[in-house]
């Protein structure tokens, strides 16, 4: 903590200049005190470490008991500071007490800012940006840099808290922010599309601290002349690991999609060619896109006859019957307003493009041509091949950068 209250309410701030003599004196005659739970604190105070107030031993029934690290101290000081040079009445860590939440620093004219580098639990993190939001205020969550692991220029792997911080930006999709404390930089991962549970393709920009505006939290600027998607061939390459690999997995959402392709007579490495597409909303849901894809050709497409009628309504209650049976499972993103049945008809609308259904009526389909499960692997990959091909140079899916 950076703060803490005297015996006779006044507010000191250990960003605001005073002297370690000065503290220690503060400290012997009118000693410091929490400001949530009121408890008696001590000064930290030393020549390497960034001074702070913390609980003495005994008291646990405090939220700020735990502490915080000396890369989460960092961070916090040197964003509260950037926030300073930006606007003039930035609170250091204000305790708000009719929702008994301390953010980090709070800027009035835009919203309370959470530097974030621990995993909490997803009903706490819920509870705390509700109580935000009660306040009329918008959260806006800075992750620490150590939380990302950068796996390749276009791949990132995230933690299913990661993802709960979450807000979309253009072209309607997430991105998330980060900042090292030890580099002074703010890095931003826009452009957020998953390809399985934890993995993402993404871009990422990085910015020095000083050039930083935190209105940006709100909505990434990508770097101009850049193109935040990523590469077509990324995505072939992905097809090609689901279908070598996907007969490995045991979880019965896998199993359960096995035996469906047991009794069409295929195999899950033959998955058609039109399933494992990225769409617009798939981020909501935290299986890849083969699987949920393959679930709707499997449940809702395959079984119709030519010229047979199909709704989003009922391409819908597939998936919810999937949820509920717990074989797919919603991606916890208390921030973004987007709900599933949203990657539900951007597939339906894809799947229009492919020449496996046409459009009537609003959210109505006419199924026109059978999904083909390609048999042999060569086949698989080949029609993967042909299937981008088409969809490149036909502008289908927005998703796609790059040529063939």
């Amino acid at each position: 903590m950076l703060v803490a209250y005297l015996d006779n309410g006044t507010r000191v701030s250990l960003l605001t200049g005073y002297t370690k003599e000065e503290l220690r004196e503060m400290q012997r005659k009118n000693g410091f005190y929490c400001p949530e739970c009121g408890s008696r604190m001590q000064i930290k105070a030393g020549t390497m470490k960034i001074w702070h107030f913390s609980h003495h031993p005994g008291v646990s029934d405090c939220s700020l008991f735990k502490g915080e690290s000396m890369y989460h101290l960092l961070g916090k000081k040197l964003l509260y500071e950037q926030a300073s040079r930006k606007y003039s009445d930035v609170l250091l860590e204000p305790f708000f007490s009719d929702i008994s939440q301390r953010p980090d620093f709070f800027i009035p004219t835009n919203s309370p800012i959470e530097f974030q580098c621990s995993t909490i639990s997803p009903s706490l993190f819920i509870e705390r940006s509700k109580g935000y939001i009660s306040k009329g205020m918008v959260p806006k969550w800075i992750l620490g840099k150590k939380r990302l692991k950068i796996l390749s220029p276009f791949m990132f792997q995230l933690s299913s808290f990661d993802w709960l911080t979450a807000k979309l930006s253009s072209p309607h999709l997430p991105s998330l922010t980060y900042f090292c404390p030890e580099e002074s930089k703010v890095l931003h991962l826009v452009s957020i599309i998953p390809i399985t549970s934890t993995r993402v393709y993404g871009t990422l920009f990085q910015i020095p601290l000083e050039q930083y505006s935190f209105e940006e939290l709100q909505a990434p600027q990508a770097e101009k002349n850049s193109n935040p998607l990523f590469p077509v061939s990324s995505w072939l390459h992905m097809k090609k690991q689901w279908r070598l690999y996907a007969f490995k997995q045991n979880h019965p959402t896998f199993y359960h999609l096995k035996k469906l392709f047991l009794q069409n007579g295929s195999a899950i490495a033959y998955f058609p060619s039109e399933a494992g597409m990225p769409v617009l909303g798939s981020y909501t849901l935290t299986e890849p896109s083969y699987v949920w894809q393959s679930y709707l050709l499997l449940l809702s497409i395959i079984p119709l006859k030519m010229g047979e009628h199909i709704s989003l309504g009922r391409a819908y209650k597939s998936i919810q019957w999937l949820i509920e049976k717990k074989l797919l499972t919603i991606r916890q993103l208390p921030l973004i307003e987007i709900h599933y049945s949203h990657a539900v008809l951007n597939y339906l609308n894809l799947l229009c493009a492919y020449g496996i259904l046409k459009p009537s009526g609003k959210n109505e389909f006419i199924k026109i041509r059978q999904p083909v499960f390609p048999g042999t692997m060569d086949k698989a990959l080949k029609n993967d091949f042909h299937i981008m091909q088409f969809s490149v140079k036909h502008g289908l899916n927005p998703l796609f950068s790059g040529k063939m």
